[in-house]
């Protein structure tokens, strides 16, 4: 049996929050294609707590809970609707967000709540571009990043 790598071309799509959850049928919209290796996941290792006695022994410890961020970029190009509204990168409202691979048989993800933040860059290589960064809160019941499928 072949191993199913998550890799290449994602399917991005999010969808507003209402009152901090997702709505009752929710209406997932889909990001344009993300450029080209920009798309990626970043885990935080949670902080480590020590209980140490003199001499500086360890007796036990304690981890943090990790934290995500899924940050991908899109061209700004004169046809395009920013997405996500926001205000100066200023986003008020809450998303949800997932993530589907090229290969559909292989794991995704979702983040069930997360705050966005949106920048805008642009060179003459390039020209625009809006970067989406997606910061997984605690949703009310579940893990902050859940496999999809």
């Amino acid at each position: 049996m072949a191993n199913i790598l998550s890799w290449g071309k994602p399917g991005i799509e999010y969808v507003k929050l209402e009152n901090g959850d997702l709505p009752s049928t929710p209406v997932w919209k889909a990001f344009p294609t993300p450029v080209e290796n920009t798309t990626k996941l970043e885990t935080e290792e949670g902080e480590s707590k020590e209980a140490k006695v003199e001499g500086g022994e360890v007796i036990a410890t304690r981890k943090n809970v990790s934290k995500y961020k899924l940050e991908f970029e899109i061209y700004e190009t004169d046809d395009l609707t920013a997405p996500i509204p926001d205000n100066d990168g200023i986003v008020l409202d809450q998303y949800a967000v997932r993530l589907t691979p090229e290969n559909t048989s292989a794991k995704g993800f979702i983040i069930d709540r997360a705050s966005v933040s949106v920048v805008r860059t642009w060179d003459s290589e390039n020209g625009g571009k809006i970067k989406y960064t997606f910061t997984a809160l605690k949703p009310k019941t579940g893990k902050m990043l859940k496999q999809y499928n």
